[in-house]
């Protein structure tokens, strides 16, 4: 199952939940995006947070004022 390979001891992504916090309990958690994806199946519409991103750009080496 793919909860059990996320990388624990990483940053939180956008949601701010831990990887931990997810493994903490798979049941519970799969459980829980079951209810969610079948959600946004019967309604037909993604959350407005899904529909969005945010780049940034990180130099790896050089001038930074041309990033």
């Amino acid at each position: 199952m793919a909860i059990r390979q996320i990388r624990s001891g990483k940053a939180a992504g956008p949601d701010n939940i831990p990887a931990e916090a997810l493994k903490s309990d798979i049941e519970v958690t799969t459980n829980m995006l079951h209810l969610l994806f079948k959600k946004i199946l019967e309604e037909g519409q993604l959350p407005m947070d899904w529909k969005e991103g945010h780049l940034i750009k990180i130099s790896k080496k050089g001038d930074l004022s041309k990033c």
